[in-house]
């Protein structure tokens, strides 16, 4: 990865169609683009750079550095770097991350530049005009969600130290092997405003496009529910008000509900399209669902680490257990306990039993429809409303406007818990019901890590569900593992390939590595 960003061949092959319904296929170099369907070729690889970014290690790793699971009797270690808080700065998740980063900006800098020239050089159709801006739009957004991934990771929190080192900030496509030209890493502050402002810019590109309901594509609502994100992260809560709430009022992606059921029949109806968000993808709730085609052979990776792992033989062998904390967490009039199934688990001669977190089951059409046990592979569902729903109850809450705090969270589990029973809650406690609500509704899905580094509290592994079946029971590396909020590791190393490689940052490895 030595000079990753800054040393890329000045022809970039992007192997992708204009239509991510088709298996990839073409090429585009740097003397290639004549045309918008050009353009469309480059702008679909961004696409996969995005689910890339969104599935896999980048996601359940921070789920497993959390306080959520037990490591197995049968884990084999996997994970384990994480799950122990050993890695160094020679790691191969932050090498990705950081590689994929900078290279979709490379991509995104690239691709901008060339629709540039070609806006000079080419007379365009009215069509080809407002096309090309849905493509600006987009390049924008990729640009920012890639580097507000990245400041999460490797840099202190907004909220903690704006003038601590952010990211290193790159504009322009200029590949070059001159080290004395790389930059420096910014300062956090400059790292926001840069995603500020190319969120912003792709506001107004995207402006005419639509929200729907499981977009696979950028729409103007999956921008709004992003600028949520993170100014949540932020902590702009005026931001994350405006932007979560109209979404949430808007009407446009309703909750699946079980408000108001008066029978077993309309129960079981809800509960089937509960089930179906994950086991069939239906996208219901989701601003944006990223495509994916077993045909195609276009897929993500898993977002389960193992956490059912059924054999053929019907055995149960999962790596990673959830802790009986989380499994406390949710009443029995819950809809999302149905993320959740008690059974017998075997590893050699120990069984017992557990609850495991079945909440990605695999959808049987993205996997080889003749295979036995699943693939656990799910469409990616960027933004889903229910986070919205938190975000604007926690932005309302640190804002010190508790009624509104509460009437969100209380929309949310009104639509979750059979028969809610209105919440009326103050001051730590509202704010300790939400985080745990983001703990039960978002589980899994890569938040974990970085609500905790934000929440700036540290956290403390609980108990095990069952200690017979998990790693070294009753081990401060594992089942008891702690952290504190001071402890280093919170932020990420930069690559040390990086390091090495460019003088400017030289100094400006982060604490502890």
């Amino acid at each position: 990865m030595k000079k990753l960003i800054f040393t890329l061949l000045s022809v970039i092959l992007l192997a992708t169609s204009c239509s991510l319904e088709k298996m990839p296929s073409g090429s585009v170099s740097t003397n290639d683009i004549q045309s918008v369907d050009d353009v469309a070729k480059l702008r679909n690889y961004l696409y996969i750079r995005l689910r890339g970014m969104y599935s896999g290690s980048y996601i359940y790793s921070g789920e497993l550095m959390g306080d959520l699971f037990h490591a197995s009797l049968g884990y084999g270690n996997r994970g384990g770097v994480y799950h122990k808080w050993q890695w160094t700065s020679t790691d191969g998740l932050a090498e990705g991350l950081w590689g994929h980063v900078y290279f979709t900006t490379a991509s995104v800098n690239y691709l901008v530049q060339e629709m540039d020239k070609l806006a000079e050089k080419v007379e365009l159709t009215d069509a080809e005009k407002a096309q090309l801006e849905v493509y600006y739009g987009e390049a924008y957004f990729m640009k920012a969600i890639a580097m507000f991934e990245a400041v999460k990771m490797f840099s202190e929190p907004y909220t903690k130290n704006q003038n601590a080192h952010g990211m290193m900030l790159v504009d322009t496509y200029a590949p070059t092997s001159d080290a004395a030209t790389y930059p420096a890493r910014s300062s956090v502050a400059e790292t926001y405003e840069f995603i500020d402002k190319y969120l912003g810019m792709a506001a107004t590109k995207l402006a005419k496009v639509p929200g729907k309901v499981a977009s696979m594509f950028l729409t103007s609502d999956a921008v709004s529910a992003m600028q949520a994100r993170v100014a949540l992260f932020k902590g702009d809560y005026a931001t994350a008000i405006s932007k979560s709430t109209a979404l949430v009022d808007g009407g446009k992606y309703p909750l699946i509900s079980v408000e108001g059921v008066a029978s077993q029949e309309e129960l079981n109806a809800v509960v089937e399209e509960f089930n179906a968000l994950w086991t069939d993808d239906s996208g219901k709730e989701c601003m944006m669902q990223l495509y994916a085609d077993y045909a195609a052979s276009s897929l993500p990776s898993s977002l389960n680490y193992s956490y059912i792992s059924l054999n053929a033989a019907g055995v149960y062998a999962p790596d990673y257990i959830p802790e009986q904390w989380v499994v406390d967490l949710y009443p029995s009039n819950d809809i999302r306990t149905l993320w959740y199934g008690q059974h017998k688990l075997t590893y050699g001669s120990v069984t017992g039993n557990a609850v495991l977190l079945e909440k990605f089951p695999g959808n049987r059409e993205l996997q080889d429809p003749s295979k036995a046990t699943s693939d656990y592979i799910n469409k990616i569902k960027l933004f889903r409303i229910a986070e919205q729903y938190l975000i604007a109850a926690e932005a309302y809450a640190y804002s010190g406007d508790e009624e509104k705090a509460n009437e969100y969270l209380n929309k949310l589990l009104a639509a979750r818990e059979i028969a809610h029973e209105e919440l009326t809650l103050f001051g730590d406690d509202l704010k300790e019901a939400i985080k745990e609500e983001r703990v039960k509704e978002l589980i899994g899905e890569g938040f974990r890590f970085y609500d905790l580094k934000r929440y700036g509290q540290g956290f403390a592994r609980g108990a095990a569900q069952n200690q017979a079946l998990i790693t070294n029971a009753g081990s401060t590396q594992t089942e008891l593992f702690s952290a504190t909020a001071s402890d280093f590791r919170w932020l990420w190393p930069v690559p040390q390939a990086e390091i090495d490689s460019n003088p400017q940052i030289a100094e400006q490895q982060n604490p502890g590595y």
